[in-house]
């Protein structure tokens, strides 16, 4: 395959919002509350190849609505190519309900009545950009209608005439063709002539097909699977791979020998099921890493019967599929355990490896403390809760030109300041603790799963962690795993922030904080800690996190109360470090303007405006280029 070419797949086709059970083993109608995950075999496959380190298009159509643009930004953050997926104001995205009832059941109710995505057009896409593709992986949930069928036909017209090469995945769904219930899109096999030849109208034009017994079945048209291989074989020389589950697949390349055993055997992984429904669409992922690279059979196999072994193991379709570091991790041996969920490592490297981008560096405005505001004189009218949303308001005012902004805010005094400020800003962050003496304590008393249930999962949980002494040790340390075990929970990063002066004791006494925490398997995704002047301190801070948790996006510094002076000049003295992503400033950005506000003695504008200059001069400070600042990049 020539390798001179944009994008290694485009993905067509079925892209929907998967609304999955929490409760496993219950029935649908009895499941409380569902998950929300980007679904459709297409929009699955294009998740699962890119996290295995492919450049990925998707072309379709969501309904100009929420879901829609759910599942259009869901894909970006992926790093989905999506300038062919459509916004169709006439029709809504396509929704699943689903649920785990046991090993063996999985209900399904498809919501697809003239969805989006089955409108997609020839219109919607170029051949040029069909062409900019190695391969076009189409399937066969699109042949159910003429209009999604011309549409297929168009798809691999122009793919051949750019020398693309066409992947069909049959996904056959017999609940998609009217040949069951509306209620029974668990089915996986109807016989019918009619999906019979219109998978076959096409056959001799595919470069590559793929399908699971039921799905050879269906495309050979006799139930068989031997017999039918050899009639697709009759229709097209493509190689077949058939999918068996846990069995593994079989590829054959050629002939139909007389046994399916005497084709490619790529054999399964032994692994205990927690959800099959998105199993073959990780084995395809797994299987095109391979193909698209030119890799031999086998090693296609091992790979595509490794990624369905992790995503079989997880909740959910698109958010199973593994990125390249897990699915290397485990093709070396790293888990021995049939029962992947329990490996703490894997659960660590997906999480690390799937989180969405951030900026880098970040530069926050922690503006979560309550009770130094609480100390300053205020007249009538003016409140520290009013004084955040201002705070808000001038980091959405300072976010256009300062990328790399973050706001860290409580949720008490912070509420409205957080609801204003949304997803609009890359990195916000939301204090958990309760401010006090060790051990530590949440809000309101709660268990930490408690307050995270409600949180946004794009904010970063963050947590001041007091000095503990030898009577607070104990309940301290099980309240931090709580909370990590929490965060990994709700798919949420978390911020570990330690307080301590500026001297070589207190240098020794935070590497000591962090190996213990560390130790216990609590790994932060950042740690917020004194912007310490001794250059070999960093060298030891950066190796004792990575020592254990090296998957940490980095430290953000903190400001202590210095003074802007002071703390330029400590910024000046570590800029430079990678592991150093920034900082996160409060009272010395904000104690000034806040205290001349509350008083009385300056609007909201002045405020704001004293707030953005200081702002401006402590990034400039970090940046290096106070003419210019620096774009901030995805970390």
């Amino acid at each position: 395959m020539s390798t001179s070419r944009s994008l290694d797949l485009i993905t067509m086709g079925r892209t929907i919002v998967d609304v999955y059970g929490d409760q496993v083993g219950a029935r649908l109608e009895d499941v409380s509350s569902f998950s929300r995950y980007v679904g459709g075999c297409p929009a699955n496959i294009a998740i699962g190849t890119a996290r295995l380190g492919l450049r990925i298009g998707h072309i379709t159509r969501v309904g100009d609505d929420h879901n829609g643009r759910f599942l259009k930004e869901s894909l970006q953050r992926e790093g989905v190519d999506t300038r062919c997926v459509v916004a169709d104001t006439a029709r809504l995205t396509a929704v699943a309900f689903l649920s785990i009832r046991d090993k063996e059941s999985f209900p399904l109710l498809h919501y697809r009545e003239n969805c989006a995505d089955m409108a997609i057009s020839p219109e919607d896409y170029s051949e040029d950009y069909i062409g900019s593709a190695r391969a076009l992986l189409v399937s066969g949930s699109h042949l159910t209608t003429p209009h999604a069928a011309h549409n297929i036909e168009v798809a691999i017209d122009r793919a051949r005439a750019r020398g693309t090469q066409v992947i069909f995945d049959i996904d056959y769904r017999p609940v998609f063709w009217g040949l069951v219930a509306r209620d029974g899109g668990e089915s996986r096999y109807v016989d019918s002539e009619a999906v019979t030849c219109a998978s076959q109208r096409h056959m001799h034009l595919f470069d590559l097909i793929v399908g699971t017994e039921e799905e050879i079945h269906i495309a050979g048209g006799v139930i068989d699977t031997i017999q039918a291989l050899r009639a697709i074989r009759a229709r097209t020389g493509a190689p077949i791979v058939l999918k068996r589950g846990a069995q593994g697949c079989v590829v054959f390349p050629g002939a139909i020998p007389d046994t399916v055993d005497d084709g490619i055997v790529g054999p399964g992984f032994p692994v205990e099921v927690f959800n099959v429904v998105g199993a073959g669409d990780g084995f395809l992922s797994g299987f095109l890493s391979g193909w698209l690279r030119d890799m031999p059979w086998a090693e296609c196999c091992r790979r595509g019967n490794a990624t369905g072994a992790l995503v079989v193991s997880r909740h959910g379709c698109s958010p199973a599929s593994p990125t390249a570091t897990e699915l290397e991790w485990f093709l070396a041996g790293g888990q021995k355990d049939r029962a992947l969920h329990r490996s703490e490592q894997l659960a660590y490297l997906h999480r690390t490896t799937t989180r969405r981008p951030r900026p880098s560096p970040v530069l926050v405005m922690a503006a979560d403390h309550v009770a130094p505001f609480e100390q300053l004189p205020s007249v009538p009218g003016r409140s520290i809760a009013r004084l955040k949303r201002l705070v808000a308001e001038a980091a959405l005012q300072l976010a256009p030109r300062h990328p790399q902004l973050g706001v860290l805010f409580d949720d008490v005094e912070g509420e409205d300041a957080l609801l204003r400020v949304g997803a609009d800003i890359a990195w916000v962050g939301r204090k958990i603790e309760r401010t006090g003496p060790a051990p530590l304590r949440f809000r309101d008393d709660l268990p930490a799963a408690v307050l995270l249930s409600h949180w946004p999962r794009h904010q970063i949980v963050k947590c001041l962690v007091p000095r503990e002494d030898d009577g607070s040790r104990a309940l301290q340390n099980e309240r931090l795993t709580e909370l990590y075990r929490a965060t990994s929970m709700y798919d949420m990063e978390l911020l570990l922030e330690l307080v301590h002066p500026d001297t070589p004791e207190d240098v020794r006494s935070v590497l000591q904080r962090i190996r213990a925490i560390q130790a216990m398997g609590i790994k932060p995704d950042w740690w917020k800690l004194p912007a310490f002047s001794d250059a070999a301190a960093w060298d030891a801070i950066e190796s004792t996190i990575r020592h254990d948790n090296p998957m940490c996006r980095g430290v953000l510094l903190l400001g202590g109360g210095r003074s802007k002076a002071d703390l330029v000049a400590a910024l000046s003295r570590v800029r430079g470090r990678p592991f150093i992503q920034g900082f996160a400033i409060g009272r010395t950005l904000f104690m000034e303007p806040a205290a001349a506000w509350l008083a009385g003695e300056c609007d909201d504008a002045q405020f704001q405006r004293a707030l953005e200059r200081g702002y401006d001069e402590l990034a400039s400070a970090w940046l290096g280029d106070p003419a210019e600042p620096a774009q901030g990049q995805p970390a």
